[in-house]
Protein backbone atom coordinates (compact mmCIF):
# COMPACT_ATOMS: atom_id res chain seq x y z
CA UNK A 1 0.00 0.00 0.00
CA UNK A 2 1.28 3.46 -0.89
CA UNK A 3 0.82 5.13 2.49
CA UNK A 4 3.94 7.21 3.07
CA UNK A 5 5.38 4.84 5.68
CA UNK A 6 8.69 3.11 4.89
CA UNK A 7 8.57 0.73 7.89
CA UNK A 8 7.70 -2.36 5.82
CA UNK A 9 10.83 -1.97 3.66
CA UNK A 10 12.99 -3.16 6.58
CA UNK A 11 11.33 -6.59 6.24
CA UNK A 12 11.77 -6.76 2.46
CA UNK A 13 14.86 -7.51 0.39
CA UNK A 14 14.91 -3.84 -0.60
CA UNK A 15 17.87 -1.69 -1.56
CA UNK A 16 18.50 0.90 1.19
CA UNK A 17 20.43 3.99 0.12
CA UNK A 18 21.50 6.86 2.36
CA UNK A 19 20.78 9.94 0.24
CA UNK A 20 21.68 12.56 2.88
CA UNK A 21 21.34 13.11 6.62
CA UNK A 22 17.78 12.15 7.55
CA UNK A 23 16.98 10.89 4.04
CA UNK A 24 17.05 7.18 3.21
CA UNK A 25 15.73 5.81 -0.07
CA UNK A 26 14.30 2.28 -0.11
CA UNK A 27 13.75 0.57 -3.48
CA UNK A 28 11.99 -2.77 -3.87
CA UNK A 29 10.53 -4.58 -6.85
CA UNK A 30 8.67 -7.71 -7.76
CA UNK A 31 7.49 -9.03 -11.13
CA UNK A 32 4.91 -6.28 -11.60
CA UNK A 33 5.96 -3.14 -9.69
CA UNK A 34 8.79 -1.04 -8.34
CA UNK A 35 8.21 0.70 -5.02
CA UNK A 36 10.30 3.61 -3.82
CA UNK A 37 10.01 5.18 -0.40
CA UNK A 38 12.19 7.87 1.11
CA UNK A 39 12.28 9.48 4.51
CA UNK A 40 12.87 13.17 5.17
CA UNK A 41 13.45 15.37 8.23
CA UNK A 42 10.51 16.39 10.44
CA UNK A 43 8.81 19.55 9.22
CA UNK A 44 9.74 18.85 5.60
CA UNK A 45 7.35 18.38 2.71
CA UNK A 46 9.77 16.16 0.75
CA UNK A 47 8.29 16.97 -2.65
CA UNK A 48 9.84 15.19 -5.63
CA UNK A 49 10.85 15.60 -9.23
CA UNK A 50 12.21 12.29 -10.51
CA UNK A 51 13.74 11.83 -13.92
CA UNK A 52 13.11 8.25 -15.07
CA UNK A 53 14.69 6.55 -18.07
CA UNK A 54 13.87 2.95 -19.05
CA UNK A 55 14.20 0.92 -22.23
CA UNK A 56 10.42 0.90 -22.64
CA UNK A 57 10.07 4.70 -22.53
CA UNK A 58 10.72 6.49 -25.82
CA UNK A 59 12.22 9.41 -23.86
CA UNK A 60 12.87 10.08 -20.16
CA UNK A 61 9.97 11.32 -18.05
CA UNK A 62 9.78 13.67 -15.09
CA UNK A 63 7.49 12.30 -12.39
CA UNK A 64 6.38 15.02 -9.98
CA UNK A 65 4.97 14.56 -6.48
CA UNK A 66 3.83 17.49 -4.34
CA UNK A 67 0.26 18.36 -3.39
CA UNK A 68 -0.43 17.23 -6.96
CA UNK A 69 0.92 14.45 -9.17
CA UNK A 70 2.09 15.03 -12.70
CA UNK A 71 4.30 13.71 -15.45
CA UNK A 72 5.87 15.23 -18.55
CA UNK A 73 8.87 14.59 -20.76
CA UNK A 74 12.06 15.36 -18.85
CA UNK A 75 13.96 18.43 -20.06
CA UNK A 76 10.77 19.92 -21.57
CA UNK A 77 10.16 22.93 -19.37
CA UNK A 78 7.51 24.13 -21.82
CA UNK A 79 5.31 21.18 -20.77
CA UNK A 80 5.57 21.76 -17.00
CA UNK A 81 2.17 22.87 -15.61
CA UNK A 82 2.24 26.66 -15.29
CA UNK A 83 -0.12 26.90 -12.31
CA UNK A 84 -1.79 24.82 -9.62
CA UNK A 85 -5.04 25.05 -11.60
CA UNK A 86 -3.55 23.59 -14.80
CA UNK A 87 -5.36 20.67 -16.41
CA UNK A 88 -1.95 19.05 -16.95
CA UNK A 89 -1.93 17.87 -13.32
CA UNK A 90 -3.14 14.36 -12.57
CA UNK A 91 -2.55 13.15 -16.15
CA UNK A 92 -0.48 10.23 -14.95
CA UNK A 93 -0.36 6.64 -16.09
CA UNK A 94 1.06 3.48 -14.54
CA UNK A 95 2.22 5.02 -11.27
CA UNK A 96 1.00 6.68 -8.11
CA UNK A 97 2.42 8.25 -4.96
CA UNK A 98 1.26 9.67 -1.68
CA UNK A 99 0.98 13.36 -2.34
CA UNK A 100 1.02 16.14 0.26
CA UNK A 101 -2.53 16.02 1.58
CA UNK A 102 -4.96 18.92 1.81
CA UNK A 103 -6.09 19.13 5.44
CA UNK A 104 -8.83 21.72 5.56
CA UNK A 105 -8.88 25.45 4.94
CA UNK A 106 -7.54 28.17 7.25
CA UNK A 107 -10.02 31.04 7.17
CA UNK A 108 -8.43 33.09 9.97
CA UNK A 109 -6.74 35.55 7.60
CA UNK A 110 -7.96 37.87 4.86
CA UNK A 111 -7.59 35.11 2.24
CA UNK A 112 -8.52 31.46 2.80
CA UNK A 113 -5.46 29.17 2.72
CA UNK A 114 -5.33 25.43 2.25
CA UNK A 115 -3.79 23.63 5.21
CA UNK A 116 -1.39 20.85 4.30
CA UNK A 117 -0.68 17.63 6.14
CA UNK A 118 2.18 15.37 5.34
CA UNK A 119 3.12 11.73 5.75
CA UNK A 120 6.33 10.60 7.44
CA UNK A 121 7.78 9.65 4.05
CA UNK A 122 7.13 9.88 0.32
CA UNK A 123 6.26 6.61 -1.42
CA UNK A 124 5.79 5.72 -5.07
CA UNK A 125 4.51 2.62 -6.86
CA UNK A 126 5.47 2.25 -10.53
CA UNK A 127 4.11 -0.35 -12.93
CA UNK A 128 6.49 -2.45 -14.98
CA UNK A 129 3.69 -2.83 -17.53
CA UNK A 130 4.13 0.87 -18.31
CA UNK A 131 7.84 1.37 -17.62
CA UNK A 132 9.22 -2.07 -18.49
CA UNK A 133 11.68 -4.53 -17.00
CA UNK A 134 15.46 -4.34 -16.98
CA UNK A 135 17.66 -1.47 -15.86
CA UNK A 136 15.85 1.65 -14.72
CA UNK A 137 17.88 4.82 -14.52
CA UNK A 138 16.66 7.67 -12.37
CA UNK A 139 17.63 10.80 -10.52
CA UNK A 140 15.71 12.59 -7.81
CA UNK A 141 15.40 16.21 -6.75
CA UNK A 142 13.78 16.25 -3.31
CA UNK A 143 12.42 19.72 -2.48
CA UNK A 144 11.10 21.61 0.51
CA UNK A 145 13.28 19.91 3.07
CA UNK A 146 13.70 21.68 6.41
CA UNK A 147 16.72 21.47 8.72
CA UNK A 148 16.61 21.76 12.52
CA UNK A 149 17.00 25.56 12.34
CA UNK A 150 13.99 25.85 9.99
CA UNK A 151 16.01 26.62 6.87
CA UNK A 152 14.70 24.98 3.69
CA UNK A 153 16.90 23.16 1.21
CA UNK A 154 16.79 20.55 -1.53
CA UNK A 155 18.78 17.39 -2.16
CA UNK A 156 19.73 15.76 -5.43
CA UNK A 157 20.29 12.02 -5.79
CA UNK A 158 22.75 11.08 -7.08
CA UNK A 159 24.54 14.14 -5.74
CA UNK A 160 26.77 14.41 -8.82
CA UNK A 161 23.81 14.83 -11.19
CA UNK A 162 24.19 11.43 -12.83
CA UNK A 163 21.51 8.75 -13.09
CA UNK A 164 21.31 5.88 -10.61
CA UNK A 165 20.78 2.45 -12.15
CA UNK A 166 18.38 0.02 -10.51
CA UNK A 167 18.19 -3.43 -12.13
CA UNK A 168 14.58 -4.62 -11.95
CA UNK A 169 13.51 -8.27 -12.04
Amino acid sequence: MVDGDCAEYAKLPAKHIKVADGITLHVYDNEDYVWMCYTYPDGSLGMLDMKLKTDKLTSPLNLHVSAQLGEWPADRDDLVPKSAESNQWWNISGWTANNVWANGIDTSGPQPRIRLRNARARELQLSKERFGHGDWQFSMAIHNLRDSSGKTYRVSFPADGSLYTFPTH
